[in-house]
């Protein structure tokens, strides 16, 4: 078996595959029924788009480095990427994030509650849940 055929089979299944999660967060974004789920729709962009510099800032290395890890690595490797820009994305949430200036944007588009407002509102829901 040719190994170049199944370095390109599996390039292709990940574009495949990034092209599928652009297209489940912009559905995700735009079937959003409440604030909640706009603003983790919002979170989730915010982290694919980490994940794709991780990546890239990767294969860049792996140019200069000459080196090429196996199929086994690069899988372990996407699963703690993902983890390190989900978590990237949840330490630099603040009113300057960029999951943040979308949710503030769409919004103002579709008229609704602020950040704050969203807030109080799962604090409340936190306190009442706690309370039973």
């Amino acid at each position: 078996m040719d190994i170049t055929n199944i370095s390109a089979m599996n390039e292709y299944t990940r574009s495949l595959a990034s092209a599928q999660n652009t297209d489940k967060l912009r559905s995700d974004a735009k079937s959003a029924q409440t604030d909640e789920e706009m603003l983790n729709a919002c979170k989730e962009f915010e982290t694919y788009l980490w994940e794709q510099v991780i990546k890239s800032m990767k294969k860049s290395s792996e140019v200069f480095s000459g080196e090429k890890q196996d199929q086994t690595v690069d899988y372990f490797m996407d699963s703690a990427i993902t983890d390190t820009a989900r978590k990237m994305t949840e330490q630099t949430m603040g009113s300057n994030s960029l999951a943040m200036q979308m949710y503030e944007q769409m919004k103002r588009n579709a008229g609704g509650l602020t950040l704050e407002e969203i807030e109080a509102k799962q604090a409340a829901s936190g306190a009442v849940e706690n309370k039973e």
